[in-house]
């Protein structure tokens, strides 16, 4: 049965309305009694008993009190009529005992009725209410997707492609370059292409941690000619040797300054040491969120590392693989620990020979294989093995067990090597922060010498 609103949302009349409808349609049939059948006023002997007709039609529209109030006054003017003669005969118990229940059934049944209709209405309340934040909450969803659309659009690239891009970008720098001095807009640019920055300037730090006061690169503007050290959010990266960027709680006391800053990266290495900082003054608003400032960290993490490759002395050839290899690994535990960015270290154990294949053919499809963020570093086991160790950044641990499924088939493919039988042992670890870097290594090498024939 379809209910319609107007049913639904039925509001009862004022009391005095229904007082006067019930004292009207109870007083209706003995009134024409009265002007049209004088000697049977109340209609006892009709064959129909239609003084039942006020308490019933009472009851059915206002409840069980106006039925009930009803039929009390109809037996009030059968016990009048009685007394005064105007029907033949005493006062009929049955027949006003009918009226009585005819008028509190009536009204039974329509309170009935009513309260069902009352919990009706509250529940379509509720569902139009609901429905009314459904509909709010779909159209802020619908904006959001757009708005996300466009900044997808706008920003086709993640984590992966940003640091090929720093690789590809970075790529010619030779120990010795003073890349802070000849790179420094580039250095910048690039920060600020990738981060959305607007305006922001940098600064070198010298061998004290001291901030210099002139900027070596600007971008969006020349900042306002202040001590930048004495800054307090400056002071905080020196200090705490990490981003550091605006707070919703430092807004009232940063509103008075003329140039506030939004935040300060670090151009840090692995070693702790910060070369110079990057200050942010401005940025879209959209972008100021965590996923990008995340992002302007581990920028600045990486372009700390390409400075201290230009400035430090580089070791000896022999140790030059390990020095690089330890540096990035150490980085990308680093990262894991902060940003949960999750990397894989996996080694491959290289018997000297497997059938007719060298160790070293074998090392060369394992390089060959290296993706563009994939470092590998190879060393001597011992008893004419070799232990190749490969970083795998931005990799789950899950990825494993496909990276080692490949392996198995080119090596089986390309020189009909089966590595159930070969000898070659696979190991891994996962890179998430809790291990230093050379305690990755050193277990990796551990579990390998174990293994290896006596």
């Amino acid at each position: 049965m379809v209910t319609q609103i107007e049913d639904v949302n039925y509001q009862v009349p004022p009391i005095w309305v229904r007082m006067l409808e019930t004292a009207v349609l109870t007083l209706l049939v003995p009134v024409a009694g009265w002007l049209f059948n004088a000697d049977d006023p109340l209609f006892y002997t009709s064959a129909f008993a239609w003084l039942i007709l006020g308490p019933l039609l009472a009851g059915l529209r206002y409840g069980f009190l106006f039925g009930f109030a009803s039929a009390l006054l109809t037996v009030a003017l059968m016990m009048i009529a009685a007394g005064a003669g105007w029907e033949e005969g005493n006062l009929p118990i049955e027949y006003a005992i009918g009226v009585l229940l005819t008028g509190m059934v009536a009204g039974e049944f329509t309170d009935i009725w009513r309260r069902r209709i009352t919990q009706m209405k509250i529940i379509n309340d509720y569902q139009g209410t609901r429905l009314e934040e459904f509909v709010r909450n779909f159209h802020v969803l619908r904006v959001s997707h757009d708005q996300l659309a466009e900044r997808l659009a706008a920003n086709p690239h993640n984590l992966r492609d940003v640091l090929l891009a720093l690789a590809e970008r970075f790529d010619v720098v030779e120990p010795g370059d003073d890349i802070l001095t000849e790179r420094a807009s580039d250095l910048l640019s690039f920060i600020s292409h990738e981060g959305r920055v607007e305006q922001g300037a940098l600064y070198r730090v010298d061998e004290r941690e001291r901030v210099e006061r002139e900027p070596l690169a600007f971008i969006g503007g020349r900042p306002v000619d202040r001590d930048i050290a004495s800054d307090p959010m400056v002071q905080a990266c020196i200090e705490q040797r990490c981003m550091i960027s605006l707070k919703s709680e430092m807004e009232v006391e940063l509103q008075n300054r003329a140039q506030p800053l939004l935040a300060v990266i670090p151009l840090i290495d692995v070693n702790d040491k910060i070369w110079a900082i990057v200050t942010v003054s401005e940025m879209p608003f959209v972008e100021f969120e965590r996923g990008n400032l995340h992002l302007l960290s581990v920028l600045g993490g990486n372009l700390g590392d390409i400075i201290t490759e230009a400035y430090a002395r580089t070791p000896a050839d022999a140790e030059l693989a390990r020095f690089q290899f330890e540096q990035r690994l150490k980085r990308w535990s680093r990262y894991a620990a902060r940003y949960k960015l999750s990397s894989l270290l996996v080694a491959f154990e290289v018997p000297g020979h497997i059938d007719d294949v060298s160790s070293a053919t074998l090392a060369d499809l394992i390089y060959e294989q290296l993706r563009a963020l994939d470092y590998a570093w190879t060393t001597d086991l011992g008893h004419d093995s070799k232990l190749i160790y490969v970083l795998m950044p931005l990799t789950p641990e899950r990825g494993s067990a496909a990276y080692r499924e490949r392996m198995t088939l080119l090596l089986n493919e390309r020189f009909g090597v089966d590595v159930a039988e070969s000898g070659l042992v696979f190991h891994q670890r996962n890179v998430d922060g809790k291990q230093s870097a050379a305690n990755l290594v050193a277990g990796i090498r551990r579990q390998a010498e174990q293994n290896a024939p006596a």
